[in-house]
């Protein structure tokens, strides 16, 4: 078989999408397309092939339970309940930290939750292959007016036919300013994370895009995306000095590990080291946590987006708009810590509010630094596979 063919039967075959004709082309747009993915790119947006109807106008909430699939620590709590106290529903929640892991659970139907919370233009063109999600009714989020003016109509999915925006971040270097030179993290830039007076008290996304990504970055390599086999290998061997020189930790919870005292410095996202002074000890004071913002890095947002299967799809509906309120927003947010994709959720809100402290403070992505960063889009299967033989060599050192 060519690579190619190999790769398609080898994610029919292990939990990947099989792959549909009918969703093989985009509808009057320009697209990246593996000839089964259609990938939105900032240069080339796209409209999203139509895989069905939304749902009609002017339903009633269908009560009852709602199941929602999202990320650990991802929603306020008491969000949640003023919700369920608002439009009588009652939600249970599904954990996931992989989004690939969550695709393939949706597909075989070991998840059906009915809403997704927290995914990113990485999983979109999978899911929307795999027939998983349903167009939106927009008639349901007025507050869709409240987004970023380009995430209102966002580059991987033209008019927002299945995905509305709801946090925005950007990656860098956060860090334990009693420990770390603030000074020579800014001089360093992302040498800091191949520095190895950091072993065993550093960290990395564990994120094959945003690792690798901190590898090509790190050499001076800006193409986040690419398709270069040698240029994957070269960012490979990067990985590999890495990991011989700090030892690296590689999992999501830095937030909690470095205002813990667990580790000194790490690469991470934006809103997680916003969310670091809530897990502060008591009596220790936010000055001791830091963040540095990369002049060249990656800027993304998620998204929610309702399975094709939700049995409460106007629950879902009305739960997304809820979330985009302002008001409930920065509720959120002093809970989550990553910063909603709203025009009125500025530093200043976040500040009077007490969802961020001026140590931290920059991590927040304003309209211009979202727009300069790069962005991670999905890879043609072929180009996947060679990131995915990059990251096993690293994460099996």
């Amino acid at each position: 078989m060519q690579r190619r063919d190999f790769l398609r039967t080898l994610l029919a075959t292990t939990g990947g999408l099989a792959i549909a004709p009918s969703v093989l082309a985009a509808c009057g747009s320009s697209s990246s397309s593996s000839g089964a993915l259609v990938i939105g790119t900032p240069q080339n947006p796209v409209t999203l092939p139509s895989t069905g109807e939304a749902i009609a106008d002017g339903l009633a909430n269908e009560g009852g339970t709602m199941e929602i699939l999202n990320w650990a620590d991802y929603t306020n709590p008491e969000v949640i309940a003023d919700f369920e106290k608002a439009f009588g529903v009652t939600i249970k929640q599904s954990i996931y930290d992989n989004e690939d892991a969550a695709i393939a659970k949706l597909r075989n139907g070991t998840l059906k939750p009915d809403l997704i919370i927290g995914m990113t233009d990485t999983a979109l063109a999978r899911l929307v292959a795999g027939d998983l999600i349903q167009p939106l009714n927009q008639t349901y989020i007025p507050n869709r007016n409240n987004l970023l003016a380009g995430l209102q109509n966002p580059y991987y999915d033209l008019g927002s036919q299945y995905t509305m925006a709801q946090f925005i971040y950007g990656n860098g270097i956060g860090f334990r300013s009693d420990r770390v030179d603030a000074a020579q993290v800014a001089a360093e830039g992302y040498d800091s994370i191949w520095n190895s007076t950091y072993k065993g008290k550093l960290a990395v996304i564990d994120s094959y895009r945003d690792t690798i990504s901190l590898a090509l970055l790190q050499a001076g390599v800006t193409d986040v995306n690419t398709s270069d086999a040698d240029v994957l290998a070269a960012a490979q061997e990067n990985l590999i000095r890495l990991r011989e020189a700090t030892s690296p930790k590689v999992d999501i919870v830095s937030y909690t590990e470095i205002p813990a005292g667990n580790r000194d410095i790490a690469y991470m996202w934006g809103g997680d080291a916003l969310a670091m002074p809530f897990y502060l000890a008591e009596g220790t004071s936010a000055d001791a946590l830091g963040f540095w913002y990369p002049q060249d890095t990656i800027t993304a947002n998620d998204f929610f987006c309702i399975p094709k299967a939700s049995a409460t799809p106007v629950a879902a509906h009305q739960f997304i708009n809820y979330l985009l309120d302002v008001e409930v927003a920065i509720k959120n947010q002093t809970y989550v810590g990553y910063q909603p994709a709203l025009t009125e959720v500025t530093v200043e809100a976040m500040l009077s509010s007490g969802g961020i402290v001026e140590s931290v403070a920059d991590a927040v992505v304003t309209q211009e630094r979202y727009e300069a960063g790069a962005r991670l889009v999905s890879l043609e299967p072929e180009v996947d596979a060679l990131w995915n033989d990059v990251w096993t060599t690293f994460t099996a050192g």
